[in-house]
């Protein structure tokens, strides 16, 4: 497999006032094509801010890091926001779905920005709530649904595009156990059918469904172990 994104000596810093917080610290990681990756660890040792990074979201503030060989601090804006929308497909804890419109709406979203034609982008955002089972609500606004099936339709958003990495941050973080359970399980068939999947969860259950478990302390990567996949 090649790699598909490659963190290379990878420092984070965000300013707090006169201070300044390290989220990472010197963090070299590398995600094969078809690899199924989850990043664990306890709350503020740098998972969501690694996973940003990987996803174009941040900069790094010393450090490369790669997509597709492609150093993104070589990227401008526009092109990072092109990569976004069209090889990274982000999945969150919180919804973001926009509550005024249907499902389907929601899921063709990024086809609106990628300049998709309405006629496909309503076909495209279809045959992606059938994948995640919600064919039957692509009609029903986010507040007619549970919180698994708005999760579902967020993953049918973030797919509709068929991005080359698909990001999970905390995906399961506001579902019940059973919801959350269904979750993991649709993340496993994406990846089982070649889809690279990075998923971030404090949750060990969930790291375990993966293939790869990287954990994280205090901004370093401080071991790395099998999953079950």
């Amino acid at each position: 497999m090649n790699p598909l994104v490659e963190l290379r000596k990878v420092v984070k810093d965000y300013p707090l006032g006169e201070t300044v917080f390290r989220a990472l610290r010197g963090v070299d990681l590398t995600v094969l094509e078809g690899e199924f990756l989850a990043i664990t660890g306890p709350s503020g040792s740098g998972k969501s801010t690694l996973l940003h990074l990987m996803g174009a979201l941040h900069r790094p503030t010393s450090g490369q890091v790669l997509f597709e060989g492609v150093d993104l601090s070589n990227l401008s804006p526009h092109e990072l926001a092109r990569l976004r929308n069209l090889k990274i497909g982000f999945v969150f804890q919180q919804f973001h779905l926009l509550p005024r419109i249907t499902a389907w709406e929601n899921v063709a979203l990024p086809m609106v920005y990628a300049r998709v034609r309405p006629a496909e982008r309503r076909e495209r955002a279809m045959e992606a709530l059938a994948r995640v089972g919600l064919l039957e609500f692509a009609r029903h606004r986010p507040n007619q649904l549970s919180g698994g099936q708005q999760q579902r339709v967020a993953i049918a958003r973030a797919l509709v595009n068929n991005p080359k990495l698909l990001l999970a941050d905390e995906p399961t973080g506001n579902l019940d156990t059973q919801s959350g359970r269904e979750i993991v399980e649709l993340f496993v068939s994406l990846h089982g059918e070649g889809r690279t999947v990075v998923i971030v969860s404090h949750e060990p259950e969930v790291a375990f469904r993966a293939k790869r478990v990287v954990v994280l302390r205090d901004g370093v990567i401080q071991e790395e172990r099998r999953g079950l996949c």
